[in-house]
């Protein structure tokens, strides 16, 4: 049995890797803080290897469980407000590096990081690997930088590694103050939300299917290298909010083209996947109304809750 370490594991996207991978059987280790509040995870709580990250000895005691792949999903710094701290932001190198070095100690089969399309910087349409990184804020520059360091580090120690950037992602239990959960608040509570004109295009992935894909990396025997997650299909902001819309509260009026765009507004998000489709196959995709119908339904029941 695959031993699998996951960082961020209480967060948004590491809960959903680890309930899949728990229910393929892994031995999923969790390294969590011990204030992290493990709501997203109670379901599966019982099947996870807790780790406590504020214990002095939780490198030792990682080592001795020996994880195959580390599955590094925590990242300090990804609210709005502080993707331009480079304090903040800078503080997720020295952690990166300890986890390395257990990799070193435990003979590490693969290491798989989940970087960002920030790393790339102003996109204006479908962008493959080898597009120019350019990043235009504190978070996508120590991103970049955390992928030379891990690049040499494999290198040098041979460990197997997998950069997967990662674009738009939307589903369940997503942090309240995000796109989707926001905007189904303000449906059920409120009359009207102000928007820019909503041109935005973005190509959505549901989690549950960016949770294959890195089970899927870990079954095969993928190359090192950095790739592209991303939906394959785009859609307009605009689109997205009036689906949302029509099924929540018709009557809600969405003041589309009230505020402006941001400066260094990206107005279309995609990235091309054929690279890890060459790894993997052809990506299996939810439909994308299915998906968006059990995020809103998921909402709509723990906000009467």
């Amino acid at each position: 049995m695959l031993r699998v370490l996951i960082t961020g594991i209480t967060g948004f996207i590491g809960s959903h890797i680890a309930e899949n991978l728990v229910n393929q059987n892994f031995h999923v280790i969790g390294l969590k803080r011990i204030e992290s509040d493990p709501w997203r995870c109670l379901e599966f709580s019982e099947r996870i290897d807790w780790v406590a990250l504020d214990e002095g000895s939780w490198q030792a005691e990682i080592i001795e469980k020996r994880p195959d792949i580390i599955i590094h999903s925590a990242w300090i710094g990804v609210t709005a407000d502080s993707r331009d701290d480079w304090s903040e932001q800078g503080r997720n190198i020295p952690f990166l590096i300890s986890l390395l070095e257990i990799g070193t100690a435990v003979k590490l089969k693969r290491f798989i990081f989940l970087g960002s399309q920030a790393e790339y910087g102003l996109i204006n349409g479908k962008v493959s690997e080898l597009e120019t990184t350019s990043p235009i804020s504190a978070y996508g520059t120590v991103k970049l930088a955390s992928l030379e360091i891990l690049k040499s580090f494999a290198s040098l120690n041979e460990i197997k590694w997998v950069w997967l950037r990662v674009f738009a992602v939307f589903g369940e239990k997503e942090d309240s103050t995000w796109l989707i959960p926001s905007v189904i608040s303000k449906m059920l509570s409120e009359q009207q939300m102000d928007l820019t004109y909503g041109e935005q295009k973005y190509a959505y992935m549901y989690v549950q299917d960016l949770s294959d894909v890195i089970a899927n990396i870990i079954h095969k025997d993928v190359e090192s290298g950095v790739y592209n997650i991303s939906s394959n299909e785009v859609r307009t902001l605009r689109s997205l909010l009036e689906l949302i819309k029509n099924e929540i509260n018709p009557s809600f009026k969405l003041n589309f083209g009230a505020i402006p765009y941001r400066k260094n507004q990206s107005m279309h998000v995609e990235g091309s996947i054929e690279k890890i489709e060459k790894q993997l196959g052809k990506v299996k995709f939810t439909d994308f109304n299915e998906a968006l119908d059990r995020t809103v339904q998921y909402y709509i029941k723990h906000k009467q809750r």
